[in-house]
């Protein structure tokens, strides 16, 4: 459709462009050229001509090419709104259409099985759309959420997957007394997926504050205590780096990079 649009509006320009040209020929035909040859004439005046029309199409169609790019951009962001427009009214309606709770629980099943096999295949663009489905038959599905952040940071849409996690945690603490609400997450993991978003983002400092938080929940998690030590690496900060360091080496006295690391934060 935007093709389409664009190549009527490009054969409008090169009429318009193609019109102005013709009516300067008249004017071009009286130049005064009694007093030169004819072989002579003739070549001057095709100069002229063409000079002419060379510089009326620099004019004209830089002119016109700016409307058609002003024009095509635009319409390009306006098919693209209506396009979220649609699909934001198609989600509306499914969550004002009355479906028998029993058979809205099967469809965000079958809903969350297609997006998790859609996930393993990286088909990340597919699988949102299965997650968005769920949410809208399920404003306060909290894996859905959690699982629509994952693909915005497969997708490296950073802002969006922290606005989608930060959502998740939102519900996660409305949840925290309830286990059947909650599934399979908790408030600490998703306080960690947040801290980890943040460090792929370059946003060192939140991505700490993130994952201290997740430790207030538990302390000895060698996961947790990894990140915030390698975050405490990233920033220079010699003294927490000491600290998490002692604290990773006594929850995970095997790991094997111990010495390795310890090397590192002496000589920061």
């Amino acid at each position: 459709m935007l093709t389409i649009i664009s190549i009527i509006l490009v054969l409008i320009s090169v009429a318009v462009i193609l019109a102005i040209i013709i009516k300067k020929f008249p004017a071009l035909a009286i130049l005064d050229v009694n007093n030169l040859p004819g072989e002579k004439e003739a070549k001057f005046k095709n100069t002229i001509i063409k000079a002419r029309v060379e510089r009326d199409l620099a004019k004209w169609g830089g002119f016109f090419g700016r409307i058609f790019l002003f024009i095509n951009s635009n319409l390009s962001k306006a098919l693209k709104a209506a396009h979220i427009n649609l699909k934001k009214m198609k989600l509306s309606y499914k969550v004002s259409s009355k479906i028998p709770w029993p058979e809205k629980q099967k469809q965000i099943k079958e809903l969350l099985t297609a997006a998790e096999d859609l996930i393993k295949k990286e088909k990340f663009n597919e699988a949102e759309e299965k997650l968005v489905e769920v949410i809208s038959l399920d404003q306060k599905n909290l894996g859905a959420f959690f699982k629509l952040g994952g693909i915005y940071e497969e997708l490296k849409k950073f802002p969006e997957a922290r606005q989608t996690y930060e959502y998740a945690l939102k519900l996660a603490k409305q949840f925290k007394d309830d286990l059947k609400m909650l599934g399979d997450l908790s408030l600490p993991e998703i306080y960690f997926s947040l801290a980890w978003l943040e460090k792929l983002a370059g946003h060192y400092d939140a991505a700490f504050d993130n994952v201290l938080e997740a430790l207030e929940f538990e302390a000895n998690s060698p996961r947790y205590l990894d990140l915030i030590l390698d975050l405490s690496i990233i920033r220079k900060d010699k003294e927490s780096a000491l600290r998490y360091f002692e604290k990773l080496a006594a929850a995970n006295p095997e790991n094997q990079k111990l010495e390795e690391i310890k090397e590192e934060i002496e000589n920061l």
